[in-house]
């Protein structure tokens, strides 16, 4: 169990590590590129290769303060490869600890629906989905038939502009590609919402005003249909170089549904911060 900078989650739970691509947002994998820098190590042995990993199944319990944790931030819980029995025992442990809430977040949907019908997904489980265009946006489509107490989709990497259907969808965050390959100028041509500027000592980056609107239009289609909106970043070589405001402040809306927080009294640090703000 880690710490981590992820701005919408505390914990990254890795149980499994490992994953293969398949679609346009896969193609600049940051958790490939950390396993893939410590292939060989006694972390990573098998760098980004499926490998299994039971002896963290006990970590949740071991973690007395009701979190959010973003499960199998380096691989994906539906993978294909992935036997179900695996999946059982990483329920059992969720189940195990049902202080915490669990972000499971997965590109292949039609293996969690599934798998549902095999099980039902424990109730501490935040269930999502990766949609980065429109050509994706079917995965919502299969994700708001899962019986899971929050639905949420990630559209991040964002690439492009997007219209979707939010009914049954309880959150949304939304964010700009991230990683040194911005730092090639065709490929942030191609895949980033902003552009960097050479001044001084080094880089600046800020956000392409041609695609902030991608943005705005997901947090348009929220704000009609009543899903919690989260703007996480514009991206860069680093997610955070750019900020998060849109429009003059940050949108970190949780989902509103219940059993969403993990536990009576707690409050997801942003929310606690802007009601700090208020009392100002």
């Amino acid at each position: 169990m880690n710490n981590t900078e992820i701005n919408w989650t505390e914990h990254t739970w890795n149980p499994m590590s490992g994953c293969s691509k398949i679609t346009a947002g896969c193609k600049h994998c940051y958790a490939e590129t950390l396993a893939e820098n410590k292939r060989g190590t006694k972390a990573v042995p098998n760098g980004f290769g499926l490998t299994f990993r039971p002896h963290k199944l006990d970590e949740p319990r071991r973690l007395k303060r009701p979190s959010l944790i973003f499960t199998n931030s380096m691989s994906d819980f539906f993978h294909a490869d992935v036997p179900d029995e695996y999946r059982d025992r990483i329920c059992d442990a969720i189940e195990a600890s049902p202080q915490h809430r669990y972000q499971v977040l997965t590109k292949r949907p039609e293996n969690a629906a599934r798998y549902a019908k095999r099980r039902r997904l424990p109730r501490s489980v935040w269930l999502g989905t990766t949609i980065e265009h429109q050509a994706t946006t079917y995965r919502a489509d299969i994700l708001r038939e899962i019986d899971a107490s929050v639905r949420f989709v990630s559209a991040e990497p964002l690439l492009g502009s997007m219209r979707l259907d939010l009914s049954g969808i309880h959150w949304l965050i939304s964010g700009g590609e991230s990683g040194h390959h911005l730092m090639r100028e065709h490929v942030c041509a191609e895949r980033g919402l902003v552009v960097r500027r050479t001044f001084g000592d080094g880089p600046l980056w800020a956000v392409r005003e041609d695609r902030a609107d991608w943005v705005r239009t997901l947090r348009d289609q929220c704000l009609a249909a009543g899903t919690a909106f989260w703007h996480k970043q514009w991206g860069g070589s680093s997610g955070h170089l750019a900020g998060r405001d849109l429009d003059g402040r940050t949108w970190d809306e949780m989902p509103a549904v219940e059993g969403a927080m993990p536990a009576a009294g707690y409050v997801h640090r942003e929310r606690l911060k802007r009601q700090l703000d208020l009392l100002q």
